[in-house]
């Protein structure tokens, strides 16, 4: 195989092999391209902490990592996402931080509002880890804790912690982006609580898994209708509960261009295969909902016509 050797700025020398870049070229996808240099540099993609070294949203760098997977190459082979490690400060940096940091130590202030008392050591360490390490503007994190607080009621280290690498995945880091978010998830919340609860999930406390599904349904247009009838292939398919597999139909029907139930089901058997089900096999009506049903009877009702038709010679 043919290889291209590609120079780092630093001197040191990378090797890429010119089917990838070809294929690269030919799929005109940039986010791919960018996420197969990063692997070219360091050696593998970890999801979250590549995500925001490259500067994508969420469901951009999902979407990057499956055209990639997609394009038969092992430099991204999967990996649990994990976030990088964040530095252990220590009370003295702590303290300095607030001394020396302007922006930081306004933003402290707004956080003791907020709280209505002194922060802890905890807390202090916490806001530095987002403000320095996830690199959240002083005004976004104050944002995020206005948020948490109108949410919850209270400030919990671990709600901060967790809501804060989401933020950070998303690159949402300045206030300005901060506030367009929260617009638009308030704007998003009763569709957001739908899905949810078609995924059977807690609106309040959603899981990691749970969130991701959510966040790529909102993307990409689907209705609660299509996650519940995601979930229910997949309880088929699989005999239990897996959000993977879920939101593994749910690419598979964006790639097809499909989103509501009605488009779904038009493409029917078609869609029963890519989600991995046998087109093959007679349909039990006794397993069907009211609209599976209804679209059944109109498919044999089709059928029996072109058969009607062909045999008078039609």
């Amino acid at each position: 195989m043919s290889q291209l050797t590609v120079s780092l700025p630093e001197g040191e020398l990378r090797v890429a092999r010119c089917d990838m870049l070809d294929k690269l070229i030919a799929a005109g996808d940039g986010d791919a391209a960018l996420l197969y240099l990063y692997v070219l540099r360091h050696g593998r993609a970890d999801g979250k902490a590549a995500a925001r070294a490259l500067h994508l949203p969420q469901d951009r760098y999902e979407r990057a990592a499956f055209t990639l997977n997609g394009l038969s190459t092992p430099a991204v082979p999967p990996q649990p996402d994990k976030p990088a490690d964040a530095p252990r400060y220590t009370a003295d940096e702590l303290r300095r931080a607030r001394q020396d940091d302007q922006q930081f130590a306004g933003m402290c202030e707004s956080a003791e509002g907020v709280l209505g008392r002194t922060l802890t050591e905890s807390q202090l360490r916490t806001l530095l880890t987002v403000y320095d390490h996830l690199g959240l503007s002083a005004e976004a994190i104050i944002e995020l804790l206005a948020y948490l607080k109108g949410e919850k009621g209270s400030l919990r280290v671990s709600d901060i912690r967790r809501e804060a690498y989401q933020w950070a995945d998303m690159g949402v880091v300045s206030a300005q982006q901060a506030q367009q978010y929260l617009s638009r998830k308030a704007d998003e919340k009763p569709l957001s609580e739908a899905i949810y609860k078609a995924l059977d999930a807690d609106p309040a406390q959603p899981a990691p898994k749970a969130q991701r599904v959510c966040r790529f349904a909102l993307a990409h247009g689907f209705p609660p209708e299509a996650i519940a009838l995601a979930v229910r292939r997949t309880d088929k398919q699989q005999g239990h509960k897996s959000l993977d597999y879920t939101l593994g139909i749910l690419r598979r029907w964006e790639e097809a261009g499909v989103h509501t139930v009605s488009e779904i089901t038009a493409l029917e058997p078609e869609t029963r295969a890519a989600v991995g089900q046998n087109p093959a096999q007679p349909t039990d009506p006794d397993t069907l909902d009211a609209w599976e049903q209804k679209w059944e009877d109109s498919r044999r009702e089709t059928r029996r016509k072109r058969l009607e038709a062909e045999a008078s010679g039609i």
